[in-house]
C-alpha cells in the first residue's frame, strides 16, 4: 500500500463524512426545532473515539467511519420508552415526519447549492456536440461496428451527443443492448449499431471508444535522424501522416511501420510567440534492428485534446441549471436499478461505502471541481435512497407514519422490530457483497 493510496482513502473518508454530517445535521436541527431530546449525534458507528457532552447531547466521532446517526429519546422501538414529553415517539405525526424527512432534504439542498456554485464559478462544458474518435480498442464493440479513429459521432439513439462523459455513461448502462450511432466518416455519414461489452469484471459496459489525443515530440529529435533533418522540434504536435489523422501514438507506429521505408508526408504544428504554425515535411523512415520496425526518430508523448471550455453562468441561470442537474442526478439511481433488473448493468457494478471512499479520494486528488461534482451526485443519491420506503431508511420511518395515520394507531413495537430485523438482515447481506466487490476493485487499483 503506497502513500498515494493512503492519502486517497483519507480524502475519501473526509468527503463521505462531510455528506454524513450534512444528513445527520438535518435530522438534528429538525429534532431540536420540534423539541425532541437528542441523546447522541455521531459521525461513524461503533466505539466513540472523540466525544463531548453539551446540554444532554453527546457529540462524537466513532471508530467505523461509514455513516453516522442521531439517536433521539424514545426513537428505538427495541428500547424501553419512558413516555416523556420530549421523546420522539410521543410527538405528533407531522413532527416525526419532519425529522425523518430533514436528513435526506439537507443532502439534496446541499448538493443543489454545490451545483449552483460550480455553474457560477465556471463549469467545463463540451466545445462541440460532435465527438471526434481518437482511439478504437482492438476487438471492441466499436471496432465490430466499423467505427475508426478520426470518425465523428453525431448522435446516440437519435439524441445529440453531450460530451464524452455522457457517451461513457450511456455505454456503461447498456451491456448487450443495441445502440444506434450516427457517425461521420471519410466516406460520409452513416448509421451503425454498437452493442457494448462488459468492461472487465466491473459490471458496466464499454464500446472501446476514446477521445482524440495529441501526439507530440516529447524530446528533441537527434540531428541526424529523419525527423531531426526534417526540422521537427521538441513539443511539435503531429497532426497527420500521409493524410491520416493521428489520434494516438499507435496510429503513428502503424503508418510508419507500413511505409516499408518509403517517404511519408508529415503535417505538424508548432507554437511560437503566441501563434501556431502548420508545417509539412517529407520524411523517409529507417529500419531499426533493435525495434524491428521502421522509425523516423521521434520520442512520442501523448496528451488529451482539450475539448472542453469553461463557462461562467449568472446566478439566475446557475440556479435553473442546478435544478435541472439535481433532477437528472436524483432520478439516475432509478434508471440504473431498471438497467440492473433487465441485465444491462450487472449488480457488481454497484458501490458501497468502500467503493465510494476510493472514488471520492481518487477524483479529489485529480481534479477539485470534479470531486465537488461527485460529492453533489453522491449527496443527492444519498438523499433519494434514504427516502425509499424501506424499513431501515428514513423513507421506512415515513411509511410507518403513513400507516399510523391511516390506521389511527402505530404499528406495534414488536412488529416494527421484526420488520426492521428482516430488512437489516437483507441489507447487511447486500452490504457484505458490495463491500467484497469494492475491496476487489481496490486491490486492482493498488497494483
Amino acid at each position: 500500500m503506497n502513500i498515494y493510496w493512503i492519502f486517497q482513502i483519507i480524502l475519501g473518508l473526509l468527503g463521505l463524512s462531510l455528506l454524513v454530517f450534512i444528513h445527520e445535521l438535518g435530522h438534528f436541527l429538525a429534532a431540536k426545532y420540534c423539541g425532541v431530546r437528542v441523546l447522541t449525534f455521531s459521525i461513524g458507528f461503533g466505539k466513540k473515539l472523540l466525544k463531548v457532552n453539551r446540554n444532554g447531547t453527546t457529540y462524537c466521532i466513532s471508530a467505523i467511519p461509514f455513516g453516522g446517526y442521531v439517536a433521539m429519546a424514545g426513537e428505538n422501538p427495541e428500547q424501553v420508552r419512558e413516555d416523556k414529553p420530549d421523546d420522539f415517539h410521543v410527538q405528533p405525526i407531522w413532527k416525526r415526519a419532519l425529522i425523518a424527512f430533514a436528513g435526506p432534504a439537507f443532502n439534496v439542498i446541499f448538493a443543489y447549492f454545490l451545483l449552483t456554485g460550480i455553474y457560477m464559478l465556471g463549469n467545463p462544458e463540451p466545445i462541440s456536440d460532435k465527438l471526434v474518435v481518437g482511439v478504437v480498442e482492438s476487438n471492441s464493440a466499436a471496432e465490430e461496428a466499423g467505427i475508426a479513429s478520426g470518425d465523428t459521432i453525431f448522435s446516440i439513439d437519435g439524441k445529440k451527443t453531450d460530451g464524452w462523459d455522457k457517451l461513457r455513461e450511456e455505454m456503461g448502462i447498456s451491456i448487450g443492448r443495441e445502440l444506434t450511432l450516427e457517425i461521420g466518416t471519410k466516406g460520409g455519414r452513416k448509421t451503425v449499431t454498437v452493442v457494448p461489452h462488459e468492461l472487465g469484471d466491473l459490471g458496466v459496459g464499454t464500446a472501446g471508444i476514446h477521445p482524440r489525443h495529441r501526439v507530440f515530440a516529447a524530446a528533441q529529435p537527434l540531428e541526424d535522424s529523419p525527423a531531426g533533418k526534417a526540422g521537427i522540434k521538441q513539443n511539435d504536435t503531429i497532426i497527420n501522416v500521409n493524410g491520416y489523422t493521428i489520434g494516438y501514438y499507435q496510429d503513428m507506429i502503424n503508418i510508419i511501420s507500413a511505409s516499408e521505408g518509403q517517404a511519408v508526408e508529415v503535417t505538424f504544428l508548432r507554437a511560437s510567440e503566441g501563434k501556431i504554425d502548420t508545417m509539412n515535411a517529407n520524411i523517409t523512415p529507417f529500419w531499426s534492428e533493435e525495434n524491428e520496425r521502421y522509425l523516423i526518430g521521434i520520442q512520442m508523448g501523448l496528451a488529451k485534446f482539450d475539448e472542453m471550455q469553461i463557462v461562467h453562468q449568472p446566478l439566475g441561470t446557475a440556479l435553473a441549471m442546478a435544478a435541472q442537474k439535481s433532477y437528472s442526478m436524483g432520478t439516475s439511481i432509478f434508471r440504473y436499478i431498471h438497467r440492473i433488473i433487465i441485465g444491462e448493468v450487472k449488480l457488481r457494478a454497484m458501490s458501497g461505502p468502500v467503493g465510494i471512499v476510493q472514488v471520492i479520494g481518487l477524483v479529489w486528488l485529480e481534479n477539485l471541481q470534479k470531486a465537488v461534482l461527485l460529492l453533489a451526485l453522491i449527496s443527492i443519491n444519498l438523499g433519494v435512497m434514504n427516502l425509499l420506503p424501506l424499513a431501515i431508511t428514513d423513507g421506512g420511518v415515513l411509511l410507518f407514519l403513513l400507516i399510523e395515520k391511516l390506521r389511527g394507531k402505530p404499528i406495534s413495537q414488536k412488529n416494527q422490530v421484526r420488520i426492521q430485523q428482516v430488512a437489516a438482515a437483507f441489507f447487511i447481506t447486500l452490504f457484505v457483497y458490495i463491500t467484497f466487490v469494492d475491496i476487489s476493485r481496490g486491490s486492482m487499483l493498488m497494483k
